[in-house]
């Protein structure tokens, strides 16, 4: 996929680690300068540096995709220093197992700051921004919780499928110009479900109802952001693409 998005520039919020790292290095590999955002500066310097030695420039910027005003600034100089992003995806967000009954308002709040009210700022900032340069795709990045829930679960679920939800409907509003898909990963194996899958009963359950028997390695994400980021995606927009080893049937 070498030299596909050559001339483009991709952003990815989450893209220190995990899924969005993977992401923000496959579409380097294919040509795009890349912005990622993140929380830990350490890690973001490490990532950017990967993308760099790949040939491609990388601005990181440390942001809290909670915080609007945040959002706001990151993405106006995101936009400013690189001339326009073409590409957004939004892989910033958290992760809670736990039964509803024992779910505190806190930890509501927090999974829905981070993986809903967030993922809002950040598509706010960049459809407008993609509006006025009259062009640009947004990738957010929901879960197949999203699609069909599961026990202790219920704040993950719900978040997942509210970004489905307000993808669709993002859709609809900024046609033509500005496409919105979303991925639905199912298990991957990443720092911030380790150490769930690292429980040896977790891991069997996962792998026993998989079709495919295993869970996701991060870099097989990469092929399928490079062509949501490029030409391959433009006719597509309010489309769900569930990656998941076959747990989702349509």
């Amino acid at each position: 996929m070498s030299g596909t998005l050559a001339g483009r520039t991709a952003l990815v919020t989450g893209g220190n680690r995990g899924l969005g790292r993977a992401m923000a290095l496959a579409m380097a590999e294919a040509g795009a300068d890349i912005v990622i955002w993140g929380r830990d500066a350490g890690a973001l310097e490490r990532t950017a540096a990967e993308v760099r030695a790949s040939g491609r420039d990388c601005l990181a910027q440390t942001v809290d995709v909670t915080d609007s005003a945040q959002v706001n600034a990151a993405a106006e100089a995101a936009w400013q220093q690189t001339g326009g992003v073409d590409a957004a995806f939004t892989s910033a967000g958290v992760l809670l197992l736990k039964p509803a009954a024992e779910t505190s308002d806190a930890d509501w709040g927090a999974v829905m700051d981070a993986n809903l009210t967030g993922l809002f700022y950040c598509c706010r900032a960049f459809g407008e921004r993609m509006l006025a340069q009259d062009g640009g795709k947004i990738v957010n990045i929901a879960s197949n919780f999203g699609l069909h829930g599961g026990a202790s679960w219920s704040a993950y679920s719900a978040s997942k499928a509210g970004v489905i939800g307000l993808s669709k409907s993002l859709a609809w509003e900024w046609a033509p110009s500005v496409t919105v898909n979303v991925i639905a990963p199912g298990a991957f194996y990443t720092d911030m479900n380790s150490h769930l899958l690292d429980i040896p009963e977790i891991m069997a359950a996962v792998e026993a109802n998989t079709p495919l028997g295993r869970v996701g390695d991060p870099p097989e994400l990469g092929p399928l952001a490079v062509m949501l980021a490029g030409p391959g995606s433009d006719f597509m927009t309010g489309t769900v693409i569930s990656i998941d080893g076959g747990v989702i049937k349509p």
